[in-house]
């Protein structure tokens, strides 16, 4: 080489493999520092917020994959005679129609929810079974 200097081969990782490790280092101390906070802390603060984050995420994804289907499910007109039970299938119906903003809100809601009673129950019962998840 020039001027005395000598190139030193760095054999190149893969940056995938590099990226997976530091993803795993980052989610290790995610989880060692979660387990010492408390639990209101843990469920409340930190588990059902970023579970909440992630089904705003997907319910966004999935509000634009589908179109606006409210016409799919039409409001039935006031004076018709129909059973409680249809009108409430309606809802249902309808409640799941939206565009993203309502998928986004609907899985925030259930995601949330979801992983907060999971959260609780594996500190309250010490493991993780099918009960508790």
């Amino acid at each position: 080489m020039e001027d005395g200097k000598q190139g030193v081969m760095v054999a190149a990782q893969n940056p995938i493999a590099q990226l997976q490790a530091l993803f795993k280092d980052l989610e290790n101390g995610f989880r060692a520092w979660l387990a010492k906070q408390s639990l209101p802390v843990e469920a409340a603060a930190v588990v059902t917020t970023t579970s909440a984050a992630q089904g705003a995420s997907i319910g966004a994804f999935m509000g634009t994959l589908t179109n606006d289907a409210t016409s799919a499910f039409p409001t039935p007109p006031p004076q018709s005679n129909l059973d409680p039970q249809a009108m409430a299938s309606f809802k249902q119906g309808q409640a799941l129609a939206g565009g993203p903003l309502v998928q986004a809100h609907n899985f925030v809601v259930m995601t949330g929810v979801n992983s907060g009673i999971s959260c609780v129950m594996k500190r309250i019962r010490v493991k993780e079974d099918v009960q508790s998840s």
